[in-house]
């Protein structure tokens, strides 16, 4: 049977013969066998890690949609505190200064799903009727408060901006009628701090997209009332300011786009459809069950918030890297049987290497996308932390090229202007491989400024050495400008620009505690407009504002560089010097504001004829604490306009 093959097939019958004998084969499937049951221990620890990092990577996404909502409404509170900042710097807030300070305030761009910044007057039953006239008579015939009905007391929305046909469905409103809103307005009154409401309705509501909503109460006192106590604060109570919310529009802003895969519900206080506020997946819900479910509890405002939040199916795909780790197991278990059972399968670990490097050169392709298409600036540096990496978006926040950026010390990019202890205190932490996050000013090829948030991870080696860091840098002048702004408007009158009564105040407590230390002399000027009023009534509000503007321009460049010019309301101004040698300084600097203001005004081609009438009070001489002195200036104020106006008088008790 031997002699029947041909002699050119004999050397390959007996390679075969020899690999299929039973050493050989025992040898491949022990090999086999051995890398099957390596690679199912490797794949189970796999598993157990890839579990793991979904679990911290959802809750670190549960926790970033709490952190957003808190950064928020802390934001939400702050355009609030600047609103009451306005009654307290104002004796009275006209409806034209409101708008201004709401349009200002760039809801839109800076504060989206805020619908407006209102104020609620408080009234007694019997200040209800005189109200109603009086708003009538402002330019509202049909003015009422509602919802009718007598009451032990009642609350009215007299002012709301932006002052559109929604919010103006809620004009006159009597929001203290209404339960929910109640007990977050008496909460806010009682505590003096910002209050939330309860799910409601509100008035600004039709039938057409219909949403939950919910208020933000913040109390405006009476000016100089006591309320230090919960009775002084009720006695002292003007109103509140507040913002409504449409839950929709709320989230929507705060969160943007969020990931289809993630289905985000909040709750008011308990989980129940009658407190459900928002839903992400609302009118289409999720036809596969959610793979992980997270929840939070927040307390906004003194408001219990519940966050339920879901991964859905498509959650994990982002860190789903286990198809890949498992061919990475079956290379090396193919591998051990390929170098068993001979060089006979190369061909097949040459194609399966070629997948694997495609896998992974679309991988480092959509990394790169991801790196290069981000919003944020991103930057690696070595241990020295010299730059090693920057994306484009990096290279335009700081107007040079990549390219020229490669090699360069980070600490290049800060702008001299950064105190040098805080640039060392961020190089130190990064040196010591600390992370965290730092607010820093860089700067520009042009030399321009901008504020940055930088966010640094370091990279160690296996032996615990730093090797370098991963940078994320973020533009947030613009919010850091709209923080400006907002103080600004707290603290400064809005019309002249100059500080209004609030920091007035604050800086003669300052002078008259300087004073007191060092033993000089302080002095405080009270001016009065003489005949603005005339001015104002016949020619308008709007060169009676005109005038005040100049006049207090005129003022500002009659004194001195330490001197300061502040308004107090109307008509009325007040000049702070805080050293003076004796009292004739005081007299230079009045006669030097009276003869300026006596010069006559050119406004809009209209002739104008006013003087003032000054009132001027010493420290230590008339009172030895801030209040004393306006006291007495406002009394000698009103003695030199007693024998006259257009003169200056000393306070003589």
């Amino acid at each position: 049977m031997g002699d029947d093959y041909p002699d050119d097939a004999r050397p390959a019958r007996r390679g075969l013969r020899r690999w299929c004998s039973p050493g050989a084969a025992g040898m491949t499937l022990l090999a086999l066998a051995f890398a099957l049951i390596a690679s199912w221990i490797v794949w189970e620890r796999l598993t157990e890690r890839h579990e793991g990092e979904l679990s911290a990577f959802f809750a670190l996404e549960s926790a970033e949609i709490a952190m957003r909502i808190e950064e928020r409404f802390r934001g939400y509170r702050q355009v609030l505190r600047g609103a009451r900042g306005l009654f307290a710097a104002s004796r009275v807030v006209e409806r034209h200064e409101w708008y201004e300070y709401v349009r200002w305030m760039r809801l839109d761009e800076d504060y989206p799903g805020i619908q407006g910044v209102g104020f609620a007057t408080w009234l007694a039953p019997q200040a209800l009727e005189q109200h109603v006239l009086d708003m009538r008579a402002a330019g509202f015939p049909y003015y009422r408060v509602w919802p009718g009905g007598v009451r032990d007391s009642y609350s009215a929305i007299t002012l709301i901006e932006p002052f559109g046909w929604r919010n103006q469905r809620a004009f006159g409103f009597d929001m203290y009628s209404e339960p929910v809103r109640r007990e977050a307005m008496e909460r806010s009154a009682s505590t003096g701090r910002g209050a939330l409401s309860g799910k409601v309705r509100l008035v600004q509501e039709t039938e057409r997209d219909r949403q939950a909503g919910v208020l933000l109460y913040l109390p405006v006192y009476a000016l100089n009332a006591p309320i230090g106590t919960e009775a002084e604060r009720w006695r002292a109570l003007a109103g509140w300011v507040f913002s409504p919310f449409r839950m929709n529009d709320l989230m929507h802003g705060l969160l943007g786009g969020y990931s289809e895969a993630v289905r985000l519900r909040v709750y008011d206080q308990v989980d129940t459809p009658e407190t459900l506020l928002y839903d992400s997946h609302a009118g289409h819900e999720p036809r596969v069950a959610a793979e992980r479910v997270g929840s939070h509890r927040l307390n906004v405002d003194g408001r219990a918030w519940l966050l339920v939040v879901e991964a859905l199916p498509g959650f994990a795909s982002a860190l789903d890297v286990q198809q890949t780790e498992l061919i990475a197991i079956g290379l090396v278990g193919l591998m051990f049987v390929v170098v068993t059972w001979s060089f006979s399968t190369t061909r097949e670990r040459a194609r399966t290497l070629a997948t694997l490097s495609e896998s992974l050169g679309r991988s480092e392709a959509r990394y790169s996308a991801l790196v290069n298409l981000a919003h944020e600036g991103i930057a690696a540096t070595d241990e020295a932390l010299r730059l090693t990496f920057v994306n484009p978006r990096l290279a335009e926040l700081l107007g040079h090229d990549a390219a020229a950026l490669m090699g360069r010390p980070l600490e290049d990019c800060c702008a001299e202007g950064v105190p040098q202890a805080e640039r060392d205190q961020m190089m130190a932490r990064l040196r010591g491989g600390e992370g965290g996050r730092h607010e820093i000013e860089l700067v520009r090829k042009d030399d321009t400024q901008w504020t940055a948030l930088v966010s640094c991870a370091p990279l160690f080696d296996k032996a615990g050495r730093l090797r370098g860091t991963i940078l994320m840098i973020a533009d947030i002048s613009q919010r850091k400008e709209a923080e400006r702004r907002i103080e600004h408007l707290a603290t400064h009158d809005m019309l002249t620009g100059v500080p209004n009564r609030l920091m007035f105040t604050d800086l003669l407590t300052q002078a008259v505690g300087q004073a007191r230390r060092y033993q000089h002399k302080c002095a405080l000027l009270f001016v009065d407009l003489d005949r603005f009023k005339a001015v104002n009534d016949k020619y308008g509000h709007l060169i009676g504002d005109r005038l005040l503007v100049e006049a207090a321009g005129r003022m500002q460049a009659s004194i001195r560089a330490t001197d300061t010019l502040g308004r107090q309301g109307g008509d009325e101004f007040v000049v702070l010097l805080p050293e003076i040698d004796s009292g004739h300084d005081a007299d230079v600097v009045a006669e030097k504001i009276r003869n300026a203001l006596e010069t006559v005004f050119m406004v809009d081609g209209v002739e104008l004829h006013i003087s003032s009438s000054i009132g001027i009070a010493l420290y230590p001489e008339h009172g030895g604490d801030e209040d004393t002195l306006l006291r007495c200036a406002d009394e000698a104020m009103y003695r030199a306009k007693s024998e006259g106006r257009n003169r200056s008088r000393y306070y003589s008790g």
